[in-house]
């Protein structure tokens, strides 16, 4: 029996799964199938707390239950899942063969965002079984030569082993979970389940599901008695009445900027708390997260509140960074330009003789990588410790740095060090003897011998670091296979990297494109490039008691008590539809079922209404009314317009929604603190509010300040000498002296005609 049942709220979608969980019993199997693990984990969390225990109910996203089901099939083969880095590395490799013969493409084939273009495109080609003409079936025949070649499943390839493989995880009951499925293969693998199946998808969400399990999909009766009922069932659908106006359920603000938007939000989360609201049950969901997740985790930091970034938080990467300096180094001819910014970094591992250490066995140097294309999800990450304070301040390496890291710059140009592993060891060794005669001529002014003395000892800790890892780098080849370059990179790698674990990683991902080549030094560079510059942190722990900061897909199959979406401005949300520039719309409805503009129109709808869905209780939806870095005016998103016709049944204006919003939130831009300090989210705020308070009424608010001259003694005196540059006579702190009796007496003997120098 196979069934699918929609609804716009995620809570009934998800009271629905709950009850056909626990009708399996603790000990029955079941499949749950969700739109990421974390939506699975929680129904099934869920459940299985009503329950008391469940012993068989095994959760999968779509990715990994088609990993699971090919896996044998893949053995059989020889095959290796293939990560979305090494689709792209592939297609790095395919533009490289193919430059000259790329067509149109040959104009942008040396621009390092090429390669990802094609694999995104390629990948949805792929799974939608579709065969373009012309210079990209020209791409795609290369690329899939390169598959074949290698022995490589990439996404598409592990969905057409589970659509032959046969297996017991499909004969299961299955619950399927706000499960999205975008491509033909993916439909088809959802129709090969065998067992039992109940379906929950939000109501615009449904067509692609229905059709992969041959069913017609049920709404759930819900009655839309308020505003954020209305909005979730008659968000972009035509012909609704008037209704009551918007109810405290729903909520629009606005604010001078993103950053203000943030720390409202903030503001919002803990009266929310205060009302008795777990943090747990409350989620900020983005559309625009590279935009508002570094804002909102300083908002939150602020505030106190602990957050979950369920795409962790995205922070530089200096052991990437020092890595790709390395690899430039070694493009470069052993730079040292290349060589000091890698030094720079501070990622020198730790050295006790002053050497680096040796690449441990090729075995010991592995880390297991993360993709959705492996059977099992990765373990969590274990919490990284604090570095403590250096155990030898003498030794060469001191806390990621060579000793005297303001030395070895002026070393390295007072040897003229340019390049060539010869010209170091010459120009360093002519550093030396110059220094030696320096401090034989000085021998006896103690002071400047020993100055040259230190130098040495800079330059020979500099020296014993730097030469072996040049040669490292000499020996690095200029062409190889994936495999050459696996095993010498990470090598490197453990020898130059005080925290070499991001890089291993990463490199791990890549191993199984072991016969892929040969591929040159610039397009290794290409191909890791992007992924090193940033690190993204994962969250740690788990998400309850925290807030829930996550894209808006993230939230499928979840939800909250209360909800907030920031960004609803122009080109924010939504954003801006574009075409692919490798695949236009019109050759795209000739090919297949791919997605077209009017489909990217539809997306941001879903988003949208897959952000209000999520809302049990409270909707909170705001934007930014100026655009802080170019100095102009936001206009909200017509997307504000729509929520309050879903909720009131007539459509407003602009003028008559900013209206709305400010009432809701009155903020103004030079002035960053509420109006009430209670409402203060922090210590900056609360004074600042008191501030504004005692500026408007100096009067009424007398004394009301007067704490802050025994909050800090440097603010007191700061705030003293700014009153003092008020009064009618001069005084020091008008920049003058006014020297006692005292003073000048003591003086008089410093005078210049009492001294010749003072």
């Amino acid at each position: 029996m196979r069934e699918l049942v929609t609804s716009a709220a995620a809570s009934s979608r998800l009271e629905l799964a709950g009850e056909w969980l626990r009708k399996r019993g603790p000990a029955g199997r079941a499949l749950v199938v969700g739109a990421t693990q974390e939506a699975a984990a929680e129904v099934v969390r869920t459940a299985a707390a009503a329950a008391g225990a469940a012993f068989g109910w095994q959760r999968f996203t779509l990715g990994r239950l088609a990993a699971a089901v090919a896996a044998q099939a893949m053995s059989a083969r020889g095959l290796s899942p293939l990560s979305p880095l090494g689709v792209e590395a592939v297609c790095a490799r395919v533009v490289h063969q193919l430059r000259g013969r790329l067509g149109k493409l040959d104009a942008v084939a040396a621009q390092p965002g090429l390669p990802r273009a094609l694999s995104r495109t390629i990948q949805e080609l792929r799974l939608s079984g579709a065969r373009p003409v012309g210079d990209l079936g020209r791409v795609l025949d290369a690329y899939e030569a390169e598959l074949r070649q290698a022995a490589l499943a990439d996404r598409a390839g592990v969905f057409r082993l589970a659509l032959e493989a046969d297996s017991p995880l499909l004969d299961l009951p299955a619950l399927l979970l706000d499960l999205p499925l975008r491509a033909t293969l993916e439909e088809r693998f959802m129709a090969r389940l065998r067992g039992p199946v109940l379906a929950v998808a939000p109501s615009a969400d449904a067509v692609r599901i229905a059709r992969a399990l041959g069913t017609t999909a049920r709404p759930l009766a819900e009655p839309a008695t308020t505003s954020l009922a209305r909005v979730q069932q008659r968000l972009f659908v035509e012909g609704t009445g008037a209704m009551p106006p918007l109810g405290d359920d729903v909520l629009l603000l606005s604010a001078p900027g993103e950053s203000r938007e943030c720390v409202e939000i903030a503001r919002l989360v803990r009266r929310e708390a205060e009302r008795g609201i777990p943090f747990d049950r409350m989620a900020v969901l983005l559309r625009a997260p590279g935009q508002y997740r570094p804002l909102l985790e300083e908002a939150f930091a602020r505030a106190g509140i602990p957050a979950h970034f369920a795409s962790g938080t995205q922070q530089p990467n200096p052991a990437g960074r020092a890595f790709l300096a390395l690899l430039a180094c070694a493009a470069d001819g052993l730079s040292a330009r290349r060589f000091a910014e890698y030094l720079s970094l501070g990622e020198v591992p730790q050295a006790v003789s002053g050497a680096p250490p040796d690449a441990p066995p090729s075995g010991d140097r592995w880390v297991p990588p993360d993709s959705e294309l492996t059977a099992r999800p990765a373990a969590e990450p274990a919490p990284v410790a604090e570095p403590g304070p250096p155990a030898d301040l003498d030794a060469p390496v001191v806390a990621g740095a060579l000793r005297a890291p303001w030395r070895w710059e002026q070393l390295l140009i007072d040897a003229a060090v340019i390049g060539g592993r010869q010209r170091w060891k010459r120009r360093l060794d002519g550093l030396e003897a110059q220094l030696r005669a320096t401090l034989a001529a000085f021998a006896e002014d103690e002071a400047r011998a020993q100055r040259m003395e230190r130098e040495l000892a800079d330059l020979a800790a500099l020296r014993e670091f730097a030469l072996p890892l040049l040669d490292a780098l000499a020996a690095l080849p200029a062409s190889a296979t994936w495999a050459g370059w696996i095993d010498p990179l990470t090598a490197l790698a453990t020898r130059a990297l005080r925290e070499p674990a991001r890089v291993l990683s990463l490199l791990a991902e890549l191993a199984p494109m072991g016969p892929v080549g040969p591929v040159s030094l610039g397009e290794v560079r290409v191909v890791l490039g992007r992924r090193l510059t940033e690190l993204s942190v994962p969250p740690p722990g788990k998400r309850h008691g925290k807030v829930f900061i996550a894209p808006v897909a993230a939230a499928r199959g979840l939800s909250f008590d209360s909800v907030f979406v920031p960004g609803l401005a122009e080109k924010l949300f939504p954003q801006k539809v574009m075409e692919d520039p490798l695949l236009r719309d019109a050759e795209r409805r000739l090919l297949a079922e791919l997605e077209t503009s009017e489909d990217r129109i539809a997306a941001e709808r879903l988003a949208l209404r897959l952000a209000a869905g999520a809302a049990r209780g409270k909707l909170v939806l705001s934007w930014p009314r100026i655009d802080l870095s170019q100095g102009r005016a936001r206009v909200p998103s017509f997307y504000g317009l729509e929520v309050v016709r879903a909720a009131e049944g007539t459509l407003p204006g602009f003028a008559d929604l900013a209206r709305r919003a400010e009432q809701a939130l009155r903020t103004r831009a030079g002035w960053p603190a509420p109006r009430e300090a209670a409402d203060a989210i922090d210590e900056a705020e609360h004074d600042l509010a008191l501030l504004a308070s005692a500026l408007q009424d100096p009067k009424a608010s007398k004394g009301t300040a007067a704490y802050l001259l025994a909050a800090n003694p440097h603010l007191s005196r700061a705030l003293r000498s700014r009153a003092r540059r008020g009064l009618r006579r001069w005084t020091p702190a008008d920049g003058l002296v006014q020297p006692t009796a005292a003073a000048l007496q003591a003086m008089q003997a410093h005078q210049p005609v009492a001294r010749s120098y003072s």
